[in-house]
């Protein structure tokens, strides 16, 4: 309960917004409903975990705490810049790809300024603009979940100062391809920032899975490539994110606008040591991949709409409100995400995990609708 002379320090803004919709933690979940999970699949995570090598860095660091890391990020910096071919001084390195979103916005979103985003979309696309006093206008996907590229070039016809959204989307998983990316950003209208959410870009197959730096780059706007070691790499609870942008001056202005440590000392080695086990990635994305197109048979055999994803989940229609289903799967011991954003409040998406997970989910399921 918020205290009157609490209630009137508080910005409107910030008042008027909703609760981040996050997935429950394990001992939170068996204080609450007194058994253990069967399945968690609610938050996206990567169910192998991290490299083996990111936990023996982890346990290697853990004497040198009493120390601040490296403010630059260098060793981290450096390793991306290897991996990817941009230059160090274009990245930067954040607190989860959530902490890059806060610092862009507080960079460079002023009240009134309009931000395009997709529908359904990552909450904080959306929240952390409305904070600040922007306007957000949400694009909705339309029924064949193709990826609404005609509504988002409509929607830049007024100056836009930000134009964001994920591929593959959170949390419906269509990705853009490389033909309707390249006419989006011809549209792009000037003076507005690209942000490209590439958090799930390690699932993606085939032709969807194209590097979309040297699109952005021939563009000519102002980009950022938003990406993150909480998935494919496993390492959610760490919170490393990272942005490739398009010049050196943005990325500047982004340390400014971040937490000074954006990357704790256990995190940067464990991203570096992650960032090199190559199989280890292969591995995950490999069962990933294929326990995706599992599910999505199965939840289409029983009747159910599954939008076609290239991420590590599936988003599927409940038949009755999201949050009732994920609340009587919970009982079984299966936490899947119910949704809460309009019009897909009827919708839930479920996390792609090993394969007793995703039979778990699959069982329950039939028995709560």
């Amino acid at each position: 309960m918020t205290s009157p002379s609490s209630a009137a320090l508080i910005r409107t803004e910030i008042a008027a917004l909703p609760d981040y919709n996050a997935g429950l933690a394990l001992d939170q979940f068996r204080a609450r409903y007194g058994r253990d999970a069967l399945a968690k699949v609610d938050s996206n995570e990567n169910p192998f975990g991290p490299s083996p090598a990111a936990i023996e860095q982890i346990r290697a660091a853990a004497a040198g705490v009493g120390r601040y890391p490296d403010a630059g990020d260098t060793a981290l910096r450096q390793a991306i810049a290897a991996r990817t071919g941009r230059d160090a001084e274009t990245i930067i390195l954040g607190n989860g790809s959530e902490d890059l979103i806060g610092a862009i916005y507080r960079a460079t979103l002023r009240p009134g300024d309009h931000v395009v985003t997709i529908c359904p979309s990552f909450g904080l696309h959306e929240f952390a603009a409305l904070s600040l006093g922007a306007v957000v206008e949400k694009v909705p996907f339309p029924a064949d979940w193709r990826f609404p590229v005609d509504g988002l070039i409509q929607a830049m016809a007024q100056p836009v100062r930000i134009l964001i959204f994920s591929s593959p989307s959170n949390p419906a998983g269509p990705a853009i391809s490389q033909g309707e990316l390249t006419r989006l950003l011809a549209a792009v209208p000037e003076g507005t920032l690209i942000v490209f959410d590439e958090a799930y870009r390690e699932y993606l197959e085939g032709d969807l899975a194209f590097e979309a730096t040297g699109l952005l780059d021939r563009a000519g706007h102002a980009w950022i490539s938003l990406r993150t070691f909480s998935k494919a790499y496993g390492l959610a609870g760490a919170r490393v994110g990272y942005g490739l942008c398009s010049d050196s001056g943005m990325a500047r202005a982004l340390r400014k606008t971040r937490n000074p440590f954006a990357v704790n000392a256990l995190a940067g080695v464990a991203a570096l040591a992650a960032l090199a086990d190559d199989a280890h990635l292969d591995r995950t994305t490999t069962h990933i991949r294929a326990e995706r197109k599992r599910i999505a048979a199965a939840l289409t055999a029983m009747g159910i709409e599954v939008a076609p994803s290239q991420g590590n989940f599936l988003f599927f229609r409940t038949r009755l409100p999201g949050t009732q289903l994920a609340e009587a799967l919970r009982h079984q011991g299966v936490l899947i995400k119910g949704w809460q954003e309009s019009p897909f409040l009827d919708w839930a998406r479920v996390t792609v995990a090993l394969a007793e997970e995703n039979d778990s989910f699959l069982k329950a399921l039939p028995m709560v609708l």
